[in-house]
């Protein structure tokens, strides 16, 4: 397969001409001072020429072609104090500086400021968010705070319903983003009831959502890249923080390790060892999440590291025979070296797992059982050619298992095994002609077995133009393929997603982007974003239902048989305005969009198209004690198809009426508009020696009845209930009882023999508090 990346050799060989010069350089990594963590993204320049860069994902930095003088090297990060040395540089001067920065409560200073003016300057940086743990932390949530619930409140990110915490990026489904812990591709990474992300925030030290138009590097998904990165350790000392709140324990420790450092998390809920013994009539689920990371210098340019994610969620139910788990299981080994102060490299071999068991009235029941296998072998390389060339180089190799049965009791409906190999490898350069100019073209080629054409290439784009110290235009465009995805069911949206791994009867999922964008930043600590995009999706798995009764049983041999292929189109206009410095805090995030989906000739919204979102965010800090914060969103309502009628049938031997609905135009109704408050608090105690916070939070402060669902039932009119809701307790509560009974007003009226339409919302107003202390 490498002997396809010819382009890469031809770039390694012009890296290592540009790279000639006499001019001096200086590198180093900039860490944590009390923790040893590295601190990617940090300012590094020179005071005197303005030259710097932000350190990379390792905290690795280096200025090339510096010329002969004396300068003053700065170096700075936002909740840390500046760091500046004078430096003496020679022609052919290799200087090795690593810089360990203090954390400081000072405010955003001047310093910080210029700095993070300078290495924009030199970043390329479309549809880009990056998030630290400390802003996650400042947003209200239930029961803890949550890296997904955060990405929902920016532009162009959605979750699928309120019962979901999955992201749903400007038109794309959940399953179109790749998303990935420490360089593991993670499935389905959320839990059930839409509170819970997989990722334990205490054990998570940033995260990056590129929302569209990424580069090379990144591949087999068509929407979007969420990086998560693991907190190291602390190499200092060890150190411990624990949470309590009303749904859930989690604990954090870490500690100094043989030239390294280690750190593992941990996670579960409790509410089904609280309602076991209870008359109420809830089913006993669970999750819990276990988390790790620990690594060893073996030398000052080497690094071993291994990363680890387990969860499992657990739901049992036997008053309906239901039985569901899925989870996930990743594992990886990550080794980095500095070859040389120009050449950077990583390389890793991973493996991921995930799982979902369905099983709905036991042995004689309905059983889905899906898994997946991802085990992956990668490397990449970065080399600082020049002050004005940078050159990105790599690939990877994934042999992949899907398996996927579907039954009825002892009947396969139907199975899918399949074994393919995916692979990519890529190439891009980011390149500054002129000052105020970025260019950064890639290319990408895919490779995946089980098709006829095995190879896809993919182009890609990224322009920007500086305006001002202040002011950018931001452009980026390429073509994206897909290999394994979720079947999208418009009628149905389900509970568990499970993955296919396309054959040779189906073509790879595709979509084209394009983005273009205005960015300016003005009085040290405010931002303002205008974005718009447009992306065209084609080739997604959709189920449609076109059997009768009497129909034979479908064909598996191929995916074609039981999924229809269709397309789509989104584009929209995001518009984001945030303060990041100073007592008060927050963003406003606004998004025009559209989302709409064509198949069979037919074009339609899909489930997740929401014109209008609108979130306002505010964290509020009055003193040293308190936090206070909240958070507003409306949305337009979710598109749902709604039903012309029913008919009743009686099925022979049943004496039970039962009755099918008659549906209208695929999505073509619109549930009411949809706006939630959610409101907290943060009080900050010192006991002795150990540091309390008590938090405090409602959700849906209103009350807010926003709709889920609307389901169907067909009344009675000698059932002895109030089938239409319209029984009111103050009047009509003649027996005194609290409900309503048969003889009382409004109770087997005439009309309740009709099917009757009901609504199920997920969040009332719900009160949280809980706390965290450190050891």
């Amino acid at each position: 397969m490498w002997s396809k990346s010819i382009i890469i050799g031809s770039l390694i060989l012009l890296s290592s001409g540009w790279s000639q010069t006499a001019a001096g350089r200086i590198s180093g990594f900039v860490t944590d001072s009390t923790s040893g963590e590295s601190l990617p993204g940090a300012n590094v320049f020179l005071k005197e020429t303005q030259n710097g860069m932000a350190a990379d994902p390792n905290g690795f930095y280096v200025i090339n072609e510096i010329a002969p003088g004396t300068y003053t090297l700065i170096v700075s990060y936002l909740g840390f104090s500046s760091w500046e040395k004078s430096v003496v540089v020679a022609d052919g001067t290799d200087l090795n500086l690593d810089v360990a920065l203090s954390p400081s409560t000072i405010d955003l200073n001047e310093v910080v400021v210029s700095g993070e003016k300078i290495t924009r300057k030199f970043e390329l940086q479309p549809s880009r968010i990056t998030l630290s743990t400390r802003q996650i932390k400042s947003l209200p949530a239930i029961a803890e705070p949550d890296l997904f619930r955060t990405l929902q409140a920016m532009p162009g990110v959605l979750s699928p319903s309120e019962f979901s915490t999955g992201l749903v990026i400007r038109g794309g489904n959940t399953d179109q983003n790749l998303i990935l812990l420490d360089g593991i591709t993670v499935y389905n990474p959320s839990h059930l009831g839409g509170v819970f992300s997989n990722f334990i925030l205490d054990a998570v030290k940033g995260a990056e959502l590129i929302k569209g138009g990424y580069n090379a590097e990144y591949g087999g998904r068509l929407s979007a890249v969420l990086n998560v990165t693991s907190r190291e350790g602390n190499r200092k000392k060890f150190n411990g923080s624990n949470s309590i709140s009303i749904l859930s324990a989690q604990t954090t420790l870490e500690g100094p390790s043989y030239k390294g450092a280690w750190l593992v998390a941990a996670r579960r809920t409790y509410f089904d060892q609280i309602l076991k013994n209870t008359s109420l009539n809830v089913p006993p689920y669970y999750f819990y999440d276990l988390q790790g990371h620990v690594f060893t210098d073996l030398t000052s340019k080497d690094r071993l590291s291994i990363s680890f994610y387990s969860g499992l969620d657990n739901l049992i139910f036997n008053d309906f025979a239901l039985k569901a788990r899925w989870g996930n299981d990743t594992y990886s080994v990550n080794y980095r070296k500095l070859f040389s102060p120009e050449l950077i490299g990583k390389f890793m071999v991973a493996s991921s797992r995930f799982r979902t068991y369905f099983n709905l009235g036991g042995n004689s029941g309905v059983l889905s059982d899906n898994i997946i296998d991802d085990q992956t072998v990668s490397a990449d390389f970065t080399h600082f050619t020049t002050s004005t060339v940078t050159v990105k180089f790599g690939g990877l190799r994934k042999q992949l298992g899907l398996t996927y049965n579907n039954g009825f009791g002892d009947t396969i409906t139907f199975r899918i095994d399949e074994h393919p190999v995916e692979a990519g490898t890529y190439a891009k350069i980011k390149w500054l002609p002129v000052p105020w100019f970025i260019v950064e073209p890639g290319l990408r080629l895919n490779y995946y077995s089980a098709q006829d054409q095995r190879w896809y290439p993919d182009f890609r784009l990224g322009l920007k133009w500086l305006l001002s110290d202040d002011q950018y235009i931001n452009f980026a465009a390429g073509n994206y393929h897909q290999f394994i995805e979720t079947v999208q069911d418009d009628f149905n949206p389900s509970m568990l997603d499970n993955w296919m791994a396309i054959d040779h009867s189906v073509r790879p999922a595709e979509s084209t982007q394009m983005v273009l964008g205005f960015e300016q930043y003005f009085r040290h600590h405010w931002k303002l974003q205008i974005e718009t995009y447009y992306k065209n999706l084609y080739n997604m798995l959709t189920f449609e239902d076109t059997r009768a009764t009497v129909d034979e049983e479908i064909s598996t041999d191929r995916i074609a048989n039981m999924f229809t292929p269709s397309d789509g189109y989104a584009y929209g206009l995001e518009f984001f305005l945030q303060k990041s410095a100073g007592k008060l805090t927050g963003w406003v995030a606004y998004t025009w969009s559209v989302s709409r989906k064509i198949m069979n000739g037919e074009t339609y919204y899909t489930n997740w198209d929401r014109e209008h979102v609108l979130n306002i965010i505010g964290s509020w800090v009055p003193n040293r004690k308190w936090e206070l914060n909240g958070k507003w969103t409306f949305q337009t309502g979710q598109a749902y198809t709604p039903i012309l009628g029913v008919y009743l049938q009686n099925l022979p031997g049943d004496p039970i009426t039962g009755f099918r609905t008659i549906p209208a135009g695929r999505n073509s109704g619109r549930y009411p508009p949809y706006h939630r408050l959610d409101l907290g608090a943060v009080r900050h105690i010192k006991w002795r020696r150990v540091k309390f916070d008590l938090n405090l939070q409602v959700i849906n402060a209103y009350n807010r009845k926003n709709i889920f669902q609307y389901y169907y039932l067909l009344g009675s009119v000698t059932n002895g209930l109030d089938d239409d809701n319209d029984w009111n307790p103050k009047k009509d509560d003649i027996n005194g009882n609290g409900r309503a009974d048969a003889g009382e007003p409004h109770v087997d009226e005439p009309d309740e023999g009709r099917v009757q339409r009901k609504t199920v919302s997920i969040f009332p107003l719900i009160p949280s508090i809980g706390i965290s202390f450190d050891l």
